[in-house]
């Protein structure tokens, strides 16, 4: 398997490649900072040299405060959770295109228990301690809640004993691993990327349940932003993996290419968030 695609990575502060920058290129969180600040400036670097400008990468801990960036245009373009833009209204952005990863745009919601707890399947997590990711992530919140509603009529807060939100994907399997908690919610391709490559971080793991395909996180562009430099962003990322030096970046960060994203897609997971929040 290639190297995973860390597309959302956790950062306690906000981090920038170039202080002066024309655009500014925004990346809510998921994992961590060091692989953030290596892999991303390559593909930072690679869009500012075809436009021929220069570009700030901006990370942000919680997925929020990247929607607020996005609503108050304090970024061009940003790499969001499946979730997150959702709660945005649909003149704030606009959907730019979506990583094809190891042949498909997709990726799943993995429900995880510590194997040494008892827990063989989603029911015996009733009465447990239990971790989201960030409010906004579809697999580590937005599914986790969705299911509980689906399979036994109950809110995630009357199943559970007690919830966090860890705010990154690779702590809650972390959290569970350890047996400081019972469960958690995370995101597959993380998940997948650790079994592989740091066997030992999930050990005492056990995945008792997996949500259907869902679209991987996408790239969007403020609502603001001109035309012509969402289509030319648009046309740099879709030519990509036909150039040797953009094929190669696209590689380390375990993707195959970018795909127009396509919004119907995206209905199921609405309808999920509608009756999570309804319930």
């Amino acid at each position: 398997m290639k190297r995973l695609f860390l597309f959302l990575l956790i950062s306690l502060f906000s981090l920038s490649f170039n202080s002066q920058a024309q655009l500014k290129f925004g990346i809510a969180s998921m994992i961590s900072p060091e692989e953030t600040f290596i892999l991303y400036k390559d593909l930072n670097d690679y869009i500012a040299e075809k436009l021929d400008m220069r570009i700030e990468t901006v990370l942000k801990k919680d997925y929020s405060d990247m929607n607020k960036l996005i609503v108050d245009n304090k970024v061009d373009f940003a790499l969001v959770c499946t979730g997150s833009f959702f709660f945005l209204q649909d003149n704030e952005y606009k959907l730019m295109v979506t990583p094809v990863i190891d042949g498909k745009s997709t990726y799943r919601s993995y429900i995880i228990a510590n194997s040494n707890s008892g827990i063989d399947e989603l029911i015996d997590l009733k009465g447990k301690t239990f971790a989201f990711a960030d409010r906004l992530s579809n697999s580590g919140s937005i599914y986790p809640k969705y299911i509980i509603i689906k399979r036994f009529n109950i809110s995630y807060e009357n199943f559970f004993q007690e919830t966090f939100y860890t705010h990154s994907h690779d702590k809650s399997i972390y959290l569970v691993n350890k047996g400081v908690i019972d469960g958690a919610a995370v995101d597959s391709l993380v998940y997948d990327y650790l079994a592989e490559t740091k066997p030992d971080e999930v050990r005492n793991i056990r995945i008792i349940h997996k949500s259907p395909y869902f679209p991987a996180p996408s790239i969007v562009a403020s609502g603001a932003i001109d035309k012509k430099l969402f289509d030319e962003i648009t046309r740099i990322l879709l030519k990509m993996h036909k150039d040797p030096k953009g094929k190669k970046i696209l590689g380390d960060l375990n993707i195959d290419k970018f795909v127009v994203t396509n919004p119907e897609r995206f209905e199921e997971i609405r309808k999920m968030q509608k009756l999570v929040d309804d319930f």
